[in-house]
């Protein structure tokens, strides 16, 4: 698993020992390994197969984005305690998710304080490249008029 390590900051024997107390799920096409607008308390490691984040916009899901292998869902419900913003469809036969609880995350950084600012600066860097992406996203969608009108 040493090849989906998403917790880029924390030791190799921390990130095992994570994976190794993690429960692991298999979700068919179409279930949803996270649901808008409820509350999240898990943190989901796409291992195999991709899955589509969407919203419910007005009634009419949205996709957002498609990830796959190495992916994480679920951050920012996790940091800020709200519920999820979106949803998380598993698109293809077989999508397998290491699923890692908050509290499976608290024992961690009960007997290691230091992992907690490992964690979170993995998290922080995961959710940083997240934003560029949808920056980049946007800027490439708008054109010099769009953003500023014409003069």
């Amino acid at each position: 698993m040493a090849m989906l390590k998403v917790f880029k900051y924390l030791k190799d024997d921390e990130y095992q020992s994570l994976l190794q107390t993690a429960e692991r799920k298999i979700f068919k096409p179409g279930a949803l390994l996270i649901r808008q607008g409820e509350e999240q308390t898990s943190l989901h490691i796409l291992v195999k197969g991709d899955a589509k984040v969407v919203r419910d916009h007005e009634g009419f899901m949205v996709d957002i984005s498609r990830r796959g292998p190495g992916e994480i869902f679920g951050d920012m419900s996790f940091i800020e305690g709200h519920p999820a913003s979106a949803s998380v469809e598993a698109c293809d036969p077989e999508v397998l998710a290491i699923v890692i609880g908050h509290a499976n995350i608290q024992k961690f950084m009960q007997a290691d304080p230091a992992f907690a600012g490992r964690f979170y600066q993995s998290l922080a860097e995961i959710l940083s490249r997240r934003l560029r992406e949808t920056t980049d996203i946007v800027d490439a969608s708008q054109s010099p008029q769009d953003l500023w009108g014409n003069p």
